[in-house]
């Protein structure tokens, strides 16, 4: 929240230098305005692209940020909270809880994690914005779900990922993989979203986002593919989305996710 205020508020005082003072008595007025147009959509831009992305497309907050984050749904959920230290660095602490696996759907599997994310690379563009992320976890697994003859037992699990985005004020699209290695259990979990917000609007004004999503558990998580679409509202740093996952043409309950910033 610091951060987005910060780059609003250098936006704003460099348009009151002396130096654009003087830039603007001796430029003429039609590409004036549109430099001043250019800086003040840019403090707006860094701002909202840093709020417009879902939960499952913020790896790396701000810099001394705090984000609390959640997805709740009938056959999957997780809560985390995340630090970050860095402008390119976090970590977090992740529950994860995915249910109805196995042949008959009657298998669970709970993970309690640590993760460490590192935005390996970004692209600012005209008007938008590009990252790459590296998301590295490690915890323990618990659930009847695990096979062998201990499934009551708990296990040391791998989480690994990946993530790509891209978003502008008006678009978003992102790609993620993620996978969860324990001794008796190999699952993977990938995901493609796309979507667009039905008219830009200010940093402190509500902004509704139509968004898909299409999601594909693998391995020992089943080969089942969930299509949702959401409705997404962002209001400064809260965010908030809610969906209803199709699976084989037929809805699976409610989905909620959410994201905090402060």
């Amino acid at each position: 929240m610091i951060a987005i205020t910060n780059i609003l508020v250098a936006a704003q005082l460099l348009l009151q230098t002396d130096q654009f003072q003087r830039l603007q008595m001796s430029t003429p007025v039609s590409q004036c305005q549109r430099l001043r147009q250019h800086l003040q959509g840019y403090g707006l831009l860094c701002a909202s692209l840093a709020l417009a992305t879902p939960v499952m497309a913020m790896p790396v907050g701000f810099k001394d940020s705090w984000m609390t984050m959640g997805s709740f749904g009938r056959s999957w959920s997780e809560a985390s909270g995340m630090y970050t230290f860095t402008a390119k660095d976090a970590v977090s602490v992740d529950a994860i809880s995915a249910r109805k696996l196995g042949a008959e759907r009657n298998q669970r599997l709970d993970m309690l994690s640590v993760h460490y994310n590192r935005r390996l690379a970004r692209w600012n563009l005209p008007q938008a914005q590009a990252n790459i992320y590296l998301l590295l976890g490690a915890g323990a697994a618990r659930g009847d779900a695990l096979r062998g003859p201990a499934t009551d037992s708990t296990q040391a699990v791998a989480l690994p990922g990946i993530q790509l985005d891209y978003e502008t004020r008006r678009v978003y699209a992102a790609v993620q993989w993620h996978g969860y290695y324990a001794k008796t259990f190999r699952g993977t979990r990938s995901a493609a979203s796309a979507g667009f917000s039905f008219y830009a609007t200010e940093y402190d004004e509500w902004q509704p986002w139509a968004i898909i999503e299409v999601s594909k558990m693998g391995r020992d998580f089943r080969d089942d593919t969930e299509t949702t679409p959401y409705l997404r509202l962002i209001h400064k740093t809260l965010f908030i989305e809610t969906g209803v996952p199709f699976k084989d043409g037929k809805a699976d309950g409610l989905k909620v996710n959410f994201r905090y910033t402060f």
